[in-house]
């Protein structure tokens, strides 16, 4: 997940400023911008060096056919001089006319060495740069509160009855139709961990039917996600901070061969947001058969690590839960992609009208949204007996964040 190079490039009609502004507004790192550019000067610097040098390796190889053609001699003295051993990306075939044969392979020589330092300076530089790129967020929509304190997220709107009634919580209203067992459930899969029991499981069956049919009837493709995914291929979609925070890792044997002993590293998803992205990766999509939507169903595995003590009560911060996404990839042009986050935002509305729970759509701020994310807008549910509202639904548009570090075209 990263921004486009070009926007670090001043030489190509980019101005760098707008990103370090939109760092700061992000309240993360600005000097990873001035690491992205320096480091990009110098892989570039390193390129040309690169195509020049293997150009002139092919006007040797040249060079030598031509005067062995002639019948010159191949044996004798290889020494070159200094002057043109320290100047190898510079010379021309001119250079190469008044030395021999052996001359020419000796210089080859020196050029063959000089590509594999230049190689390794070049694979070096380009790891350093994109270290920092994929450290440095999406570009902020103008709508977007900025603010380093959730507090002050905006509010757009609010619907249903939002009044505070004491009688029953969730928790209350779960126990009361004994749908849920988290003694049992802590004992058998630790802090958290709990069995849904009878009616909660039929709730939960037909919560996600509904979801899944009011997706289908407006185009959605319904995708039932793999539950682990590659370790490689999890860096293109996952944050860094989410590896340590929120993911799980499994490891396993590569493959079904008794006589394989490789160790393969993979991750439970957190969302199938995380799949569903990399569903299309290193694909090019026709123009013409998007937008592309997908309802996407999934266990979802979260660690919650520094969620102590916040939201115990009932199934809030759980390591474990079925949810439905919605997952567009759009068209960049002609505000394709904000045209669809409104019709992701009202789907979630719908849903929550159709079961007439209240809620409100908060404007996330800034310094709340993780790096992919362009703008996010969160459904946050009323809880009448805890006379809070708690969020429920996000929705947010990454732009080219996603396809760029995941090659979908």
């Amino acid at each position: 997940m990263v921004l486009d190079l070009d926007l670090f490039r001043k030489d190509k009609g980019f101005d760098p400023d707008k990103v370090r502004e939109n760092q700061k507004k992000r309240f993360k790192d600005v000097n990873l911008v001035d690491t992205v550019i320096e480091k990009d000067k110098i892989w570039r610097q390193l390129r040309h060096k690169a195509d020049n040098l293997n150009k002139f390796k092919n006007v040797c190889s040249k060079e030598i056919g031509e005067k062995m053609k002639k019948k010159e001699a191949v044996d004798g003295d290889d020494s070159v001089s200094k002057d043109v051993l320290e100047n190898l990306e510079n010379l021309s075939p001119n250079n190469l006319k008044s030395l021999t044969v052996a001359q020419i392979k000796n210089v080859r020589s020196f050029i063959d060495d000089a590509i594999r330092t230049n190689d390794k300076n070049l694979v070096l530089t380009e790891l350093e740069r994109n270290r920092a790129l994929k450290e440095i967020g999406n570009i902020l929509h103008e709508s977007v509160p900025i603010s380093n304190d959730e507090e002050e997220n905006k509010v757009e709107r609010t619907c249903g009855d939002c009044t505070q009634r004491k009688k029953y919580s969730h928790v209350d209203l779960i126990h009361m139709i004994d749908g849920i067992d988290g003694e049992r459930g802590t004992s058998v899969s630790g802090g958290r961990g709990y069995f849904l029991i009878g009616p909660a499981v039929f709730l939960q069956h037909a919560l996600i039917q509904l979801a899944l049919r009011q997706l289908q009837v407006k185009g959605y493709k319904p995708l039932y996600t793999p539950f682990f995914m590659r370790k490689d291929v999890m860096q293109e979609v996952a944050q860094l901070s989410q590896f340590d925070e929120e993911l799980y890792k499994v490891t396993g044997k590569g493959s079904e061969r008794n006589d394989d002993k490789e160790i393969e590293e993979k991750y439970l998803i957190a969302t199938s947001e995380q799949p569903i992205a990399a569903f299309h990766r290193n694909e090019w999509i026709p123009e013409n058969i998007l937008p592309i939507k997908y309802a996407g169903l999934s266990t979802c595995f979260r660690q919650e690590v520094g969620s102590h003590g916040r939201d115990t009560r009932g199934i809030f911060r759980v390591h474990q839960f079925e949810k439905v996404e919605q997952f567009c990839l759009t068209s960049p042009y002609d505000d394709k992609s904000w045209q669809m986050m409104e019709e992701m935002i009202s789907n979630a509305e719908e849903f929550y009208k159709t079961l007439e729970i209240p809620y409100r759509i908060v404007n996330i701020v800034s310094g709340a949204l993780n790096n992919a994310a362009s703008k996010k807008l969160d459904l946050e549910a009323w809880f009448p007996g805890s006379n809070a509202f708690r969020e429920l639904v996000s929705c947010s548009n990454c732009l080219d964040y996603q396809a760029r570090r995941l090659l979908v075209r």
